[in-house]
């Protein structure tokens, strides 16, 4: 059994408790590498024809009123954070997801400590109050056999609107599915409730399938020659039959670093040397030591207010500053700060095994040398220049280098002196 918990809107609203004076506010949110269109929209923005995708301009033209709110990923983040540990000393199993409001907790085996479904989530609302009273009156519950039927069951879980009441001071409903009613729920449920891509959603609804009811009664055979195996996975969610448990995530223990400016700095070349020196410091760390690094995430706080970040995970671990220092440069070139910078900080927060990052050339003694063969002694490629070749040949989808292959040096026709073979 997995309980879902799901805040709508979870950015917006709390921009609305930061600021009570845009409660009554239309508000949007701009996408953070394309500042020019709408990520999301609140229920206020969204009954003007506001939706996410929409160019601004075109949003302001259909809601006038509608507030643009400033991104701030490290308010929202820590937010998050903070729901979390709450969730930790409640449940041990505790998983997020790529939507900051949306949490999934385990609750196999909590009825001894709690007691049924109803006083579980009683109580869970409750710690939910002491951190903040918008969390607990806010929050929709989803209690059902693993983390899609709960997500459903939490996406299904209206508010109940009280007479004359404020939408602020409507309580939160919490839909439960036993196991025995998995399969009727789910057959009422949309489609688009289905984990899979808008592509397959919109080419269901072609065919006339709108409920997963509907879903369940196409044969299998078929929608697996329409969508391959997206189409056996969808259908096996519609029945009830695949039931994904809540992983638990263990608290994180990134490496963070963080430089202060004297004064806002906007200039990107001051950007990027302060960059290369909090990488040196990152690196210098402790706890970094004999491990490489993959996950590095780079945030700032922002003058006049507001936050920046970008989060990037490297195709290949390493633990050399230069190579970081580059991949990092070329994520900020395509989604830079907005504003002047006050604090850069720099979080290593995925890490890969012990790297040597001995470069091209082996530089043992015995080794061969630039000029020389790019072989071992075995008759085996040095494993950089393995590497490089794999990489190259998935990139170009074919053969990408060659080596000369001496045949018949003294052959009169040039053709048959030598050859070339590919570089596995």
């Amino acid at each position: 059994m997995a309980l879902c918990l799901w805040w709508p809107g979870f950015e917006l609203e709390l921009e609305r408790v930061r600021t009570p004076q845009l409660v009554d506010q239309p508000l949007a949110l701009p996408t953070p590498g394309d500042r020019r269109r709408i990520e999301m929209g609140c229920a206020l923005a969204a009954s003007s024809g506001v939706e996410p995708g929409m160019i601004v301009s075109q949003a302001v033209a259909l809601c006038p009123a509608l507030v643009l709110c400033e991104p701030d990923p490290d308010f929202h983040d820590a937010a998050r954070d903070r729901i979390m540990g709450i969730l930790r000393l409640w449940s041990p199993v505790v998983e997020g997801s790529s939507d900051r409001g949306r949490l999934f907790v385990g609750v196999d085996g909590l009825e001894r400590l709690y007691g049924p479904p109803a006083r579980q989530i009683a109580g869970l609302r409750a710690r939910l109050e002491t951190l903040s009273p918008w969390l607990a009156s806010s929050v929709r519950v989803g209690y059902a056999p693993g983390k899609f039927a709960a997500w459903v069951a939490a996406r299904s879980a209206e508010p109940a609107r009280a007479a004359g009441s404020a939408s602020s001071a409507r309580p939160a409903a919490t839909v439960c599915v036993a196991p025995a009613d998995l399969a009727a729920f789910l057959a009422s449920q949309p489609i688009e409730v289905l984990p899979v891509s808008p592509r397959m959603v919109k080419r269901l609804r072609r065919l006339g399938v709108g409920r997963l009811g509907r879903l369940v009664r196409m044969p299998e055979q078929a929608l697996v020659s329409q969508f391959g195996a997206d189409g056996r996975r969808a259908l096996a969610w519609a029945r009830g039959e695949r039931i994904d448990r809540v992983l638990p995530e263990a608290p994180a223990r990134p490496i963070r670093v963080a430089l202060d400016f004297p004064s806002p700095i906007g200039q990107l070349e001051l950007l990027h040397a302060a960059l290369d020196r909090l990488i040196h410091r990152a690196l210098e760390h402790p706890r970094r030591r004999g491990k490489s690094v993959r996950g590095l995430r780079v945030s700032a706080s922002l003058e006049d207010g507001g936050s920046w970040s970008i989060r990037a995970i490297a195709r290949e671990p390493t633990s050399e500053p230069e190579r970081l220092g580059a991949f990092l440069r070329s994520r900020i070139a395509l989604d830079r700060p907005r504003r002047a910078v006050e604090t850069l900080r720099l979080e290593l927060f995925r890490f890969g095994p012990a790297s040597a990052q001995a470069g091209l050339f082996d530089p043992r003694e015995g080794a061969p040398h630039v000029l020389g063969s790019l072989e071992t002694r075995n008759g085996e490629l040095l494993p950089p220049f393995r590497r490089a070749a794999r990489l190259l040949r998935l990139r170009l989808g074919g053969a990408a280098l060659y080596r000369v292959l001496e045949l018949e040096p003294e052959s009169r026709l040039p053709e048959r002196r030598h050859a070339l073979m590919e570089l596995a």
